[in-house]
C-alpha cells in the first residue's frame, strides 16, 4: 500500500542505478520480483501505446481544481474550490470540528474522532455540529466500524475494542497478531447479512531480513462478543498483511484482498450455508500478479463492484465486476497513472449514485487527485488535483450503505493549515 512506502522500499528503487547488483539482491529479498515484472510490462504497454485508448479511464472535460501550496492562501478562503463543486451541482461546506476519522450510522449518527486529540471518541446526533464524548483509547483510534445492532468497534493500534452500549464504554475484543496492527477504516471490517463479522489485520513490522506475517482474518458469529482468528491467508503464502475485507450486497459476496508481494484476491458466497471460516469457500481470483489484485479500495455501484489497485510508483487500474468472474481494466492516465486508488466511497442524493475516489500519493513528476464518478466508472470528474509534496487530501468518512454526506480533509503541508469539509448534492 502506497501510505506505508518504507525508506526501504524508496532505496530500493532509488538505488537501481546506481547499483543493479544491490537492486537484483533487495528485488529478491524483498521477494518483489513479480511485482517488479508487472510494473515493466505495464509501463512497457503504456509507453509503446499498447493499451488500447478504450481500456483509458476517461475524464470529463471540466477542469479540476489546483491545489497550489506555494501561493494558495489558507484553505477556508479558497471560493474558487466550492466553485468547482458548486459548478457539478454539490456543496461543499467547512464541518464545525477537524474530524480526523467518521463513521455514519443510518440513524443519522456520527461516531469519529478529531484533531488533535485522537484518542478519544466522540458521537454526534445533529450532523457534527456538537459532539459527545465517549471513551478513550490507550493508542490513536485507527479505524471505526458500526455493526447493524448498533455495536461499535474501534481499531486502536494493537487491539479491536467493542462497545454494547452506544459508544459509552468499551472492551478490548481481541489482540492483533502484532503491537502496530489494526483494520484499515472504511475497507477491512465487515457484516455480513446474516450478522457475521469479519476484519481483516493490517500491519508493517520488519523482523531480521523479512515482514513479519499478518494477514489474518478474524471471525465473530455473535455479535463481536467472542472472535476466531484464520490464518489460512498466510498458509496461502500471503507474505504480510490484508487490505480489504467487504461485503457486497450488490453481489452478495466477501471480497478478500491480501497486501504486498502477491497481491491476491479472494471470494466467497455469502449465502446463510457458507461457512464462511472454511478455506475451501473461498475462491482465488487472480492465480499471477499481472492478473492484478493487491486492491486497497472497494465500492458497490449500481450493478457491481469497482476496485482500486496499490501500485505505487507503478501503473494503476479501476477495475470493475458484475459477477465476480470476470473482470473490466480500466487504465488511470497520466499524470496521476502512478499514484494508488487509496481509497473510494459511496455517496447518493435522491436517485444520483457516485462513487468518490482518492489517489493520494504522487511521485516527484505526477500528480494526485480526488475524482467521483456518476455512471459506475465509466467516465470520472476530476475536482481537486494536487501534489503529495505540498498537500494532503483524505476521504474521512465510512459507512455500511451509501450516505448523502461525504467528508474529506484538505490539508496544506506547508504551513499546516487542515480543513475538513462536508459534501452534500
Amino acid at each position: 500500500m502506497g501510505r506505508e512506502l518504507t525508506k526501504r522500499h524508496a532505496a530500493l528503487f532509488r538505488n537501481t542505478l546506481r547499483n543493479p547488483f544491490a537492486f537484483a539482491r533487495d528485488v529478491y529479498q524483498y521477494g518483489k520480483l513479480r511485482e517488479l515484472t508487472s510494473f515493466v510490462v505495464w509501463e512497457l504497454f503504456h509507453k509503446l501505446g499498447l493499451f488500447p485508448a478504450s481500456r483509458y479511464l476517461r475524464f470529463d472535460d471540466t477542469r479540476p481544481f489546483a491545489l497550489d501550496g506555494r501561493t494558495a492562501p489558507p484553505l477556508a478562503e479558497q471560493p474558487e474550490l466550492e466553485a468547482v463543486f458548486k459548478t457539478r451541482g454539490l456543496s461543499l461546506t467547512r464541518t464545525a470540528h477537524n474530524w480526523k476519522l467518521l463513521f455514519l450510522t443510518p440513524a443519522g449518527e456520527l461516531f469519529g474522532c478529531v484533531y488533535p486529540d485522537d484518542h478519544a471518541l466522540f458521537r454526534s446526533t445533529d450532523g457534527g455540529e456538537s459532539l459527545q464524548a465517549l471513551d478513550r483509547f490507550p493508542e490513536s483510534i485507527k479505524s471505526i466500524f458500526v455493526s447493524s445492532r448498533g455495536s461499535v468497534f474501534v481499531s486502536a493500534k494493537g487491539a479491536l475494542h467493542k462497545s454494547a452500549d452506544g459508544g459509552q464504554s468499551f472492551t478490548k475484543a481481541f489482540d492483533f497478531g502484532s503491537s502496530e496492527s489494526f483494520f484499515r477504516h472504511n475497507n477491512a471490517m465487515t457484516e455480513t447479512p446474516d450478522g457475521t463479522l469479519i476484519a481483516g489485520e493490517y500491519g508493517n513490522v520488519w523482523e531480521g531480513t523479512r515482514w513479519r506475517k499478518l494477514a489474518y482474518l478474524y471471525f465473530s458469529s455473535d455479535h463481536g462478543d467472542t472472535w476466531r482468528r484464520s490464518d489460512f491467508l498466510i498458509q496461502r503464502g500471503a507474505n504480510k498483511h490484508v487490505h480489504l475485507v467487504k461485503y457486497s450486497r450488490a453481489l452478495n459476496k466477501v471480497f478478500v484482498a491480501d497486501g504486498d508481494n502477491r497481491k491476491r484476491l479472494w471470494v466467497c458466497d455469502a449465502s446463510a450455508a457458507t461457512n464462511l471460516e472454511d478455506p475451501a469457500h473461498w475462491r482465488l481470483v487472480n492465480r499471477f500478479h499481472i492478473q492484478m489484485g493487491g486492491y486497497t479500495s472497494i465500492v458497490d455501484t449500481e450493478d457491481g463492484v469497482l476496485f482500486g489497485t496499490d501500485y505505487q510508483g507503478g501503473t494503476n487500474f479501476t477495475v470493475a465486476t458484475r459477477d465476480s468472474r470476470t473482470f473490466e481494466k480500466a487504465v488511470v492516465p497520466d499524470p496521476y497513472r502512478r499514484s494508488p486508488i487509496d481509497n473510494m466511497v459511496s455517496r447518493s442524493s435522491g436517485k444520483r449514485a457516485e462513487v468518490w475516489a482518492n489517489l493520494p500519493y504522487s511521485t516527484v513528476n505526477t500528480m494526485a487527485l480526488l475524482m467521483y464518478t456518476a455512471n459506475g466508472g465509466r467516465s470520472w470528474q476530476r475536482l481537486i488535483e494536487y501534489r503529495r509534496s505540498s498537500h494532503k487530501v483524505w476521504l474521512l468518512s465510512a459507512s455500511t450503505h451509501s450516505t448523502a454526506d461525504l467528508y474529506l480533509s484538505v490539508e496544506n503541508l506547508r504551513n499546516a493549515d487542515r480543513v475538513v469539509y462536508r459534501i452534500r448534492g
